[in-house]
Formats: structure tokens, sequence, C-alpha cells
């Protein structure tokens, strides 16, 4: 258990299941005023932190586990072809650029809700992944082998289904956390003209490994490149 919580995906979930608990013992003491100490307001200056707090906090256990499940079944698939800092990069731009686009819609009224829940952070993380290696299959229950564009795709737009509702405010987070977890992959793919030869040569290699992937499917790798697809992309 120790060593599944010191994983990124072991402590994201471990830091959406916590601040449930926070969250409910903070509305049993003070009652349900005492959630805005937790999610984002769009006066987010008068409580800050609310920026990281509410990609993590969920408001109830349903909506916490099935947080946790798409998580840890995305974490799986995005650490396939990337590094645990990519991941956690890729939360965190999901949910930032989520509360960003919240942010402009408060602006101008549409958003009379304050923001709670890590579905545009993972959405971050769904998208990011599947740009970054968009051919690649994986195995659905019930739909067999599936790109991970048309997850990444379904799983956006699965997320602007808060439109057809009254959540204008979800809707515009979930819309920003895709675009920022595309954004990021975006970066990382034209990085590596501005970096060093040495580093350059890694990023070229795992470039093509990555291209392999698209083409062929992540089963098409051998063991040696499934090692070094691994190893090049912890040290990016």
């Amino acid at each position: 258990m120790i060593r599944f919580i010191k994983s990124v995906p072991g402590a994201l979930i471990a830091a959406n299941v916590a601040m449930l608990i926070i969250l409910k013992a903070l509305c049993a003491a003070w009652g349900i005023g005492a959630a805005s100490w937790l999610v984002l307001a769009p006066e987010f200056w008068l409580r800050p932190w609310t920026l990281l707090t509410y990609m993590v906090t969920d408001s109830d256990a349903v909506n916490t586990l099935f947080s946790c499940l798409w998580l840890w079944l995305f974490s799986r698939l995005a650490l396939e072809i990337g590094s645990e800092r990519q991941l956690l990069v890729s939360y965190a731009v999901g949910g930032l650029t989520g509360a960003l686009f919240f942010f402009i819609g408060a602006s101008v009224g549409l958003c009379p809700y304050p923001l709670m829940g890590a579905s545009a952070a993972i959405l971050g993380v769904i998208v990011f992944a599947a740009a970054r290696v968009p051919y690649m299959r994986v195995n659905l229950m019930f739909f067999g082998p599936v790109s991970f564009k048309w997850i990444g795709i379904i799983a956006a737009a699965l997320g602007l289904l808060a439109f057809a509702g009254s959540n204008i405010g979800g809707g515009l987070a979930h819309l920003g956390g895709s675009l920022g977890g595309w954004a990021y992959a975006m970066v990382l793919r034209r990085r590596s003209a501005f970096t060093r030869p040495a580093k350059r040569a890694r990023e070229k290699t795992l470039d093509e490994l990555l291209d392999k992937v698209r083409r062929s499917g992540y089963a098409s790798l051998t063991a040696d490149e499934r090692h070094q697809l691994l190893e090049y992309s912890k040290k990016l």
C-alpha cells in the first residue's frame, strides 16, 4: 500500500479520497458552507489554494469512486508511453486550464456556481496520452481493440455533455482540461528542436518508437524497445 501511494497515480487517488473525507468532516462540523474552503469560486484570490484543492475534491463518494477508477485506468495507459512526471504535469495542466476556462465563463456571468471535481484534470491526462500516441490500440471490455485517439475524442466529447444541463462551469472546465492535455502533448512533441544534442538524440529515438506505436500498436514493440520507450520517457 505504501509503495502504491508513493507512485504518482497512487498519490493522486489517495489525495482524492483524503479530500472527500476532509470535505465531509468540514461540512459535518460547520455546515455546507464550509465546502467553500476547498471548491473553486470566481473570487479565488480569497482562497488561492483552491486552485489545487478543487481538482482533487468531488462532492460525494460515488463521484470520487469514478474519478479514482478513471484515474487508475488511464494512468496505467499513460505510463506505458510516458513518465510519472509527465502524468503529474498533464493532471495539473488539465486542472489549471480547466480553472482558467471556468474563470473566463464566470467573468461573463456564465458560471454562477463554484467548481469542484477531478474530471478536468483527468481529461488532461486522457487527452495528453491520446495526443502522444493516437494510433496506439488498447483492448476495452465489450469493444475490443480501440485506437487511443478515439478514446481521447470520446472522453472529451462526454465531458462537453455538461453543457447540455445547467453545469456551464463544468462544461467549460472539461473543455479547458482537454485542451490543456492536448497542448502539453504538442509542447513535448516540439521541444526536441531546442534541447542539447545528447538529449535530442534520445528524443529522436523516443519519437521513432512512438511513431512505430502509432503505426502498428504497442504490441509491435520488442522487449528492448518497450524498455527504451519507458526509460527515455522518464528522462524527459
